[in-house]
């Protein structure tokens, strides 16, 4: 039986967590769900991709990632399921998936087509107990080649002033400032300039 995670921007003090997992149970009672977090600032997508990416790794392989951030269905925001690095993740098409896979391409991506008259929640946890079962992601939409991109959140180079502009992606508990601009991209970078 996979594990399935939940991230979401909902809080805890309100019932829509206690829904979610009901839900879950309700039609996998031998489910094991774990909280990833739920206090992710509201539609912050940036903030959901750094704390996602850093802990869906430590999960088991197969374990099935229920993101619930920004998540309302439209023609903008379709609901996909993408296999990447050996998980499957289940969100919206809102740039988040952009944000993970930036150095992992994925396996899969199914556009999500069954249950797309459900709120958010519903249909994806309908998807997370299916692919639980064992059910494959060809089942549950059709197969998509792109997800949506981000490019503005990624950090780039202004040659006029000669440096690196990038952005504060997400403050921890603790104060730390994280930004986009990672020590891979740092070094890769040094190395180009030094090396000219």
């Amino acid at each position: 039986m996979s594990l399935i995670t939940l991230t979401t921007d909902f809080g805890t003090k309100d019932h829509f967590i206690g829904a979610i997992k009901g839900a879950i149970y309700n039609e996998l009672n031998d489910a094991r769900v774990v909280d990833i977090s739920h206090q992710i600032s509201p539609f912050n997508i940036t903030e959901t991709a750094y704390i996602l990416k850093n802990a869906y790794k430590n999960f088991p392989k197969e374990s099935i990632h229920i993101i619930d951030v920004d998540s309302e269905l439209s023609i903008e925001n379709k609901h996909i399921a993408v296999k990447l690095d050996n998980h499957y993740f289940i969100c919206a098409n809102n740039g988040i998936m952009s944000m993970i896979a930036s150095e992992i391409k994925p396996e899969k991506i199914v556009e999500i087509t069954i249950h797309n008259t459900l709120e958010s929640s519903s249909a994806f946890v309908k998807v997370a107990c299916h692919i639980a079962r064992g059910g494959t992601l060809d089942v549950i939409g059709k197969s998509i080649t792109e997800i949506k991109q981000l490019n503005e959140v990624y950090p780039h180079i202004n040659k006029e002033i000669n440096q690196i502009v990038g952005s504060v992606i997400y403050i921890d508990n603790y104060g730390n400032v994280i930004s986009n601009i990672s020590k891979k991209y740092f070094k890769t970078l040094v190395k180009d300039v030094l090396l000219k």
